[in-house]
């Protein structure tokens, strides 16, 4: 929430006095100091945030909520990718669909919601009932109750970054809590900032060394053990001189491996490369990656459980 932003989107019923409903500076600086010395060693967005998200559930004694980043789709349309989200599973398939994504990210992409009147007009959301609020597009069939709910944006260098989003507070949310709760936001923003900037130097790091490579494997190819050549220009896989047949994405999936081979390939940035910044499901990507080991099953292709793959070649 910046302060310079326009009227926060806000429906209240009844006011309690402002002590109340804050948050203490001393809880709330032990809070943010807790997570601030995580993010010194911690490198897992998902693990920070969990830690976030679990300090604002109980800074504001609410029942459930998240904490994501905004991206855009193609044609410019926003949604969150959560980074942290609590597990209100509420029949098995949508408990298998949380185990599945709370490592990589659940996606919000509803522009008829609460959540997505955030994400449009980076303001700050509070809705006490819910059910009656016309912004509110309803909720799955078995979901549990929605009592009361408060979006919250965050922000870093005058764009907005994302959303934190809370549910459930006996007696509703109100303003005084939501000004108390700035200081959380800003180390929100903070720490998406400070990501963005490690992963732009990973791939700096990263393309100096496919540049160092690519000089010398252009020509020759890249061995990757068990008989297996791979080719960059144009990008193809060989058998002992035979070529594998690939697809267009397995062929872009293997590049990216094989362009960081001995190092972890993040699960976001493979889908980013592979599928060009599209949302896809996390299925997606395990079908693709299914299909390039049947293919190819001398290659040595871990996988990093939450993290994501590593091709092993040998020196």
């Amino acid at each position: 929430m910046d302060a310079g932003r326009s009227h926060d989107i806000v429906q209240e019923q009844s006011r309690p006095t402002a002590a109340s409903v804050r948050v203490t500076d001393r809880t709330l600086l032990q809070s943010v100091s807790g997570i601030l010395s995580q993010f010194i060693t911690e490198t897992n967005p998902y693990s920070l945030f969990g830690g976030l998200l679990d300090a604002l559930l109980a800074l504001t004694e609410s029942e459930y909520g998240f904490i994501g980043e905004i991206f855009h789709s193609a044609d410019g349309s926003p949604y969150i990718k959560s980074y942290a989200t609590t597990n209100i599973a509420w029949n098995p398939e949508t408990r298998r669909l949380y185990d599945e994504t709370r490592k990589k990210g659940m996606v919000f992409s509803r522009q008829d919601s609460l959540y997505g009147t955030v994400m449009r007009t980076g303001q700050l959301v509070i809705s006490n009932h819910p059910g009656n609020d016309p912004r509110s597009g309803g909720l799955p069939e078995g979901h549990p109750p929605l009592n009361s709910f408060m979006g919250m944006p965050f922000y870093g260098g005058g764009e907005l970054l994302g959303v934190a989003g809370i549910a459930n507070r006996p007696g509703g949310y109100h303003q005084a809590l939501a000004e108390s709760l700035r200081p959380f936001l800003s180390v929100c923003g903070t720490l998406i900032l400070a990501y963005r900037n490690n992963l732009r130097h990973s791939q700096l790091e990263q393309e100096l060394h496919r540049h160092r490579e690519g000089r010398h494997g252009a020509q020759h190819g890249v061995a990757l053990g068990a008989g297996y050549e791979f080719h960059d220009s144009p990008h193809a896989l060989m058998l002992s001189g035979i070529p594998v047949l690939l697809t267009r994405k397995e062929l872009a999936l293997l590049n990216h491996l094989v362009r960081n081979r001995n190092r972890v390939a993040g699960t976001p940035e493979i889908e980013r490369v592979v599928w060009h910044g599209r949302v896809v499901g996390e299925s997606s990507l395990r079908s693709l990656m299914r299909r390039l080991r049947d293919k190819t099953p001398e290659l040595v292709i871990r996988t990093v459980a939450g993290v994501g793959y590593m091709l092993v070649v040998p020196d």
